[in-house]
């Protein structure tokens, strides 16, 4: 979900900018919005409008607003405003965990550091460690954090990162209380490259295999840990959203976050043409399901052919 993930970051970057600037309670706002969004099981761009939004615990009208300002033109001018005020700090390093607003003015000012780039090549360099408020082991944790940021602008090459998944898949079907469990998204489709690694698992006992996969060896930062949802990275940096759904929900879960989002849209508008509704938990005529359990039910409810997942465009057969 680059969408939520994107603007969770953004989010706490205003948080962090409010706190340097001594206001009270929004920080604090913005950051568990962006834990929502962090945790949040559908793209954040699938909900239509700001009343859609502000039914989601934690989220208000005015974040809400900037969430559809973002979605609707990359940028949220309240970030923009609050960057200008703090003398043109570069929007990159406050990307960087543990890099607040007065140590990026300090890094910009002391060495000229502009990008996440150029902060890597002065932390390698050792030239972090020294200035004031800086330690060895800060420097370490900034450029550990620093690459982390890097990986998630990333697109990994799907060769590169098979045999990755192929391994995370085997561990996490070893894990007891393991139903059902499929890899999703870009590269169940087979792009050449993907951003991330969606997985999706049937379970009785979410908290319990939730708790379980976050203990395995190839996990190495976990960043989001429920019982509806787990995000880690893996060893080789690129990130891992795994979902627990419901048995019964499978099929409409797996279609889902498999898309394209294009796909998606263009099944939902076929599902609108008949009355009905189409979204991650099933497709639906008012509250009646009508098919959920395996992506076939819904195809062959809406008079489709089966659509392979690397064929799953826009334009349906």
């Amino acid at each position: 979900m680059e969408n939520n993930a994107r603007i969770a970051v953004l989010l706490r970057q205003i948080a962090a900018l409010l706190e340097e600037q001594g206001v009270a309670f929004k920080p604090a706002a913005y950051r568990r919005a962006a834990k929502v969004l962090d945790e949040l099981t559908r793209d954040v761009s699938d909900f239509k409008d700001v009343k859609e939004l502000e039914a989601l615990p934690g989220i208000g009208e005015s974040i809400a607003k900037k969430i559809q300002e973002y979605l609707k033109t990359g940028r949220i001018a309240a970030l923009d405003k609050l960057l200008g005020m703090q003398g043109g700090i570069p929007p990159a390093l406050m990307e960087v965990e543990g890099l607040g607003p007065k140590r990026a003015r300090q890094l910009q000012m002391a060495l000229g550091i502009q990008t996440i780039a150029d902060l890597m090549k002065a932390a390698e360099a050792g030239k972090l460690n020294g200035l004031p408020g800086f330690s060895e082991t800060m420097q370490q944790k900034i450029l550990e954090n620093a690459k982390r940021v890097s990986e998630r602008v990333r697109r990994f090459p799907r060769e590169e990162v098979k045999d990755d998944v192929a391994a995370l898949l085997k561990k996490i079907r070893g894990v007891e209380g393991i139903e059902q469990c499929e890899v999703a998204g870009s590269f169940r489709r087979e792009k050449e490259t993907v951003g991330d690694i969606d997985v999706l698992v049937v379970t009785k006992s979410a908290k319990n295999v939730s708790d379980a996969i976050a203990e395995l060896s190839i996990v190495r930062d976990v960043v989001a840990h429920g019982d509806k949802k787990l995000s880690f990275d893996l060893q080789s940096g690129i990130r891992v959203d795994i979902r627990f759904v419901k048995r019964d929900q499978w099929g409409a879960a797996l279609l889902y976050f498999t898309g394209s989002k294009e796909h998606n849209i263009a099944l939902r508008k076929r599902a609108i043409q008949r009355g009905w509704k189409l979204n991650e938990y099933g497709l639906f005529e008012g509250e009646k399901i009508i098919a959920s359990r395996e992506e076939e039910d819904i195809y062959k409810a809406l008079s489709l052919p089966f659509v392979e997942p690397l064929k799953r465009t826009d334009v349906l057969p």
